[in-house]
């Protein structure tokens, strides 16, 4: 809750404000009340407030005294209220930085929209400084990736650790990966994607705290490193631990994330292991859908089976991932006549489809292809495998899927990455003015968006929001130079639908203010 401090020497006035609208509904507490300037001061310089509301006349000390004495020593946000007579002295005080302004009496609508727009801004300050603090964060992020993937040797481990400040003295470790569903629900503005994925790790690092830590593992996923006794890092305390992680981000970010979980493992340098499950774990989403905690593969009834089925299992993927189509469809017809020989239940073959499912789609994306037009649960692939009736049909099913895989990998393969990387920038600077994304120009040119992402950075230095970002800035300054459109015309027709965005990041791009640069031509 952000707490309000309101500032008037009408006791009705105050209290009326105070009851006007339900604060805590909008993120807001009225933590104090002040009747004149210089109490209001003594109060600011005692305890920490994130918004001021003040009347502007008032004995001892006015409201534009006091907002003008404030600029001193802290920076907290102050709104002016005022009468249709003090009106002149209202944009005084927009002059002295005052946020805004309100007119008395307060109507209600007027005040629940002021603190919406407030409410937002200062979260985003919060999240930006929240980062500026972490020092330590991106260092930690990259380690932290190395050592999931198993890219740490052992005579550097300790030395990073202690620089770093990660502990090594767990009984055990287990990792787990988080999938930002609302990226692959729909296209969100930057600004809101930027600062979603930064609610999210915050929350996970509020939970994970004294117990883990949290990273980026890219624009989509966030991983997770948990430590703990044996006890703790059970793969059933992993999952309540995961379950309210998902829960948590849903009820305070608004946002849907599935976790894939791996099981613990007994020393730091084993990680990779735990994260492979993860992975493997999340990549069970297209068969379980978003917003779901996926656990790691425990026994199953193949541990009795004979060594020849999960032999022929691992020919098919492999023959597969060969891009051997004629010796896919031999190595399936062997493993379909080990499931009559060996007399193999409906369910076990159908559980024998559904695993080499998820090896497919973890080949499809580990190959740059796109997945979404061959894993879409909303294709009904899960639904429909438990209604086949047969072992041919399941065969024909089969046969159909991996060659659909073998179709997307050969065009994949034949797309050279100069040609792919051509054909993105041409996909942006058409498109720029809309909600052009990754993930849209991902699905244009049939790839995976995070293999397009490190193909597009590798072979430009700059990542695909960077870039985007810049067709967007040149065309504004292009525009302003060279037309006398209005500066919100200007930002809508490069793709910004928020005025006050666009500022802040042409000021940031080119150093100077739109009007400051249009005034140099």
């Amino acid at each position: 809750m952000y707490n309000v401090l309101i500032v008037d020497d009408e006791p009705v006035a105050r209290q009326s404000l105070r009851y006007l609208i339900d604060w805590e509904e909008l993120g807001f507490t009225v933590k104090g009340e002040a009747q004149d300037g210089q109490q209001a001061l003594d109060m600011l310089r005692s305890q920490s407030y994130a918004l001021v509301l003040t009347d502007i006349r008032m004995p001892v000390l006015n409201g534009l005294e006091m907002a003008a004495a404030m600029q001193e020593f802290t920076d907290t946000p102050v709104v002016i209220l005022s009468g249709y007579d003090d009106f002149a002295y209202a944009r005084e005080g927009l002059r002295l930085g005052v946020k805004e302004y309100l007119l008395k009496p307060v109507d209600e609508e007027d005040l629940i929209a002021l603190l919406q727009k407030l409410a937002a801004e200062l979260r985003e300050q919060q999240l930006l400084e929240k980062r500026q603090r972490l020092g330590l964060s991106a260092g930690r992020d990259q380690l932290l990736r190395r050592l999931a993937h198993g890219q740490v040797a052992a005579r550097e481990l300790e030395e990073q650790l202690l620089l770093m400040e990660l502990p090594s003295h767990h009984e055990r470790y287990a990792c787990l990966l988080l999938e930002l569903d609302f990226l692959a629900d729909g296209e969100m503005p930057d600004r809101d994607t930027e600062l979603m994925r930064f609610a999210i790790r915050n929350i996970a690092e509020e939970l994970a705290d004294g117990r883990g830590y949290i990273f980026e593992e890219s624009e989509e996923r966030i991983g997770v490193l948990l430590g703990g006794t044996d006890k703790e890092m059970d793969v059933e305390e992993c999952r309540l631990w995961a379950e309210s992680l998902r829960s948590s981000t849903m009820r305070y970010a608004k946002a849907s994330v599935t976790i894939g979980i791996g099981r613990s493992v007994g020393s730091i340098m084993e990680i990779k292991r735990s994260w492979s499950e993860a992975e493997e774990a999340l990549d069970r989403k297209f068969l379980s859908g978003a917003g779901t905690v996926l656990l790691p593969h425990g026994k199953t009834e193949t541990d009795g089976e004979p060594d020849m089925l999960r032999t022929l299992e691992s020919e098919v993927l492999e023959m597969v991932r060969s891009s051997r189509r004629a010796d896919t469809l031999r190595a399936l017809a062997r493993l379909w006549e080990c499931f009559k020989t060996e007399q193999i239940s409906e369910g076990r073959a159908k559980l024998s489809v559904l695993e080499l499912f998820i090896q497919l789609f973890r080949l499809v994306k580990e190959q740059g292809a796109s997945h979404d037009r061959l894993f879409d649960p909303a294709l009904g692939d899960y639904e429909r495998i438990m209604r086949i009736k047969t072992m041919d049909e399941l065969l024909r099913f089969m046969e159909n899927k991996c060659g659909d895989v073998l179709d997307a990998l050969q065009r994949t393969k034949e797309i050279r990455p100069n040609k792919i990387v051509l054909e993105v920038k041409q996909i942006v600077q058409e498109q720029y003015a809309g909600n052009v994304s990754l993930r849209s120009v991902a699905a244009m040119i049939y790839m995976n968006p995070n293999y397009l992402g490190k193909l597009f950075k590798a072979n430009t230095e700059q990542s695909f929001n960077d870039y985007v970002l810049q067709v967007r800035m040149e065309k504004a300054k292009e525009l302003l130079l060279h037309t006398d459109k209005k500066v919100y015309e200007i930002a809508l027709e490069v793709g910004f639908s928020e005025l006050d965005w666009f500022y802040k990041r042409f000021k940031t791009y080119t150093g100077v203010s739109t009007s400051d640069y249009r005034n140099a031509r």
